[in-house]
């Protein structure tokens, strides 16, 4: 495999990217100013594997206080950190450190010139072009939940859970007041505002739906009537409701939220539009997995066919699953979206049998799912490796030739994506300059 893998390496990390999820902040000014590098490098993910190798909450709430010393706090993170760093989001750190700012590795010995760097290049500014475009080639990525985000980076996706998930008069209000409405008063108040807060989004330019519900609730909606989610919906204004906590009006509502899902469905059924949805791992420490099965979405796949469902995650670790409900529905992608950070070797052997099962235009190939920027350079690398490698095993398998494998590393990496949220393809300069004489 060396010689093939090596051969689609080289041609693999030339190609442009399409993102397909990103927790960014939407304009690089809008990057917190005060935390350094530990501080902001345990925001989440890497922070979850010192917690599984044993460092406590309340260790890693000292650890995350950047106002208190920074060598105090790495001699307490430390021994996790060593046991945990052949993860792959300890690698993708790791990655980011030595390609960005040149030091091996994140160690007790790097540690503090590490941070001195961080610091001077965040105050420096350009670091989305330099990590983001430059470094990590990525054209565009879709951003989550951020309307106004810096186009020259982003595209968002758009959510709709809080019109699922609503659970009190107050935040009735609040609803009312990004749909741009007086007041919700009824069940048909609230699908009107729904469908106004839709509508306004993407004539703001957003790319996509996206839903994350998976964190707090099982993935199959059924089908109930309005009556059932009508009177779910009038509850929300008896008196005992005036405000009580999220956590424990949620479950007296399931009704209602499993009709406002499939508003929403309806919805995007009319339009054609793509639904991001959150499956398999969450993350964190402690969630129920069996929520986020993607297989509890297939009443939605069959009753909503020109919703595009992008599934996110490759529904990891239940990616072969998913290879059955993409192969089976014309209208279910898989999408790779923090996979290769999760698990690389997961990543490679499901790339490997989505492509004996999967039509290859189905596939969106990486995601950096980041709330901050250094690591999105890391992960892409992690993933452009990785879907060399399962592309050189299908040439080995003699499944396909160099030129096919070539082909179908750029549908993953941008073709596939490009389509699935309507990226336009950029004029070529010498139609940049027409076109710039004809507005003249």
């Amino acid at each position: 495999m060396t010689n093939h893998y090596e051969r689609l390496r080289e041609h693999v990390f030339g190609l442009e990217i399409i993102d397909t999820h990103e927790h960014l902040p939407a304009r690089e000014a809008d990057r917190p100013k005060e935390p350094d590098v530990l501080a902001e490098y345990l925001t989440h993910y890497f922070s979850c594997d010192l917690v599984s190798a044993g460092l406590s909450d309340q260790q890693l709430a000292v650890v995350r206080d950047w106002r208190k010393g920074l060598r105090e706090r790495w001699r307490i993170a430390e021994p996790y950190w060593n046991a945990a760093r052949n993860t792959a989001y300890g690698r993708a750190l790791d990655i980011a450190v030595r390609d960005i700012y040149g030091f091996e590795r994140i160690d007790g010995r790097t540690i503090v010139p590490l941070n001195e760097a961080f610091v001077a290049a965040r105050a420096a500014g350009g670091v989305y072009e330099k990590v983001l475009k430059r470094m990590s080639k990525i054209r565009v990525s879709i951003l989550d939940s951020n309307l106004d985000c810096d186009r020259k980076f982003f595209r968002s996706a758009v959510r709709l859970d809080d019109f699922v998930m609503v659970s009190n008069r107050s935040q009735l209000g609040w609803l009312a007041q990004r749909a741009g409405v007086k007041a919700i008063h009824t069940l048909a108040d609230l699908e009107a505002a729904c469908e106004r807060a839709m509508d306004d989004a993407f004539r703001r330019g957003a790319a996509c739906l996206k839903s994350g519900l998976a964190y707090c609730r099982s993935l199959r909606y059924d089908k109930v009537t309005g009556a059932d989610a009508e009177a779910e919906f009038n509850a929300l204004f008896a008196d005992a409701n005036i405000a009580p906590s999220w956590e424990m009006q949620r479950g007296r509502t399931s009704k209602l939220q499993d009709y406002m899902m499939h508003c929403i469905c309806r919805l995007a059924d009319a339009r054609g539009l793509t639904f991001q949805v959150h499956t398999g791992i969450q993350e964190g420490t402690g969630n129920y997995i069996y929520h986020s099965e993607p297989t509890l979405l297939s009443n939605l796949f069959l009753e909503y066919p020109d919703v595009k469902f992008d599934i996110f995650h490759i529904g990891y670790p239940y990616q072969h699953t998913l290879s059955v409900l993409a192969k089976n529905f014309r209208n279910v992608f898989i999408d790779f979206a923090w996979a290769h950070a999760v698990s690389p070797t997961a990543s490679i052997n499901a790339l490997v049998d989505y492509l004996d099962a999967v039509p290859a235009n189905k596939i969106s190939g990486f995601g950096g799912d980041y709330c901050f920027v250094d690591p999105v350079y890391g992960h892409q690398l992690i993933a452009r490796e990785d879907i060399a490698k399962a592309l050189a095993i299908k040439i080995e398998q003699g499944v396909f030739d160099p030129d096919r494998a070539k082909e179908v590393a750029k549908m993953i990496l941008h073709d596939n994506p490009a389509a699935l949220f309507g990226v336009k393809e950029s004029p070529k300069p010498a139609e940049r300059k027409k076109k710039i004489r004809r507005a003249k």
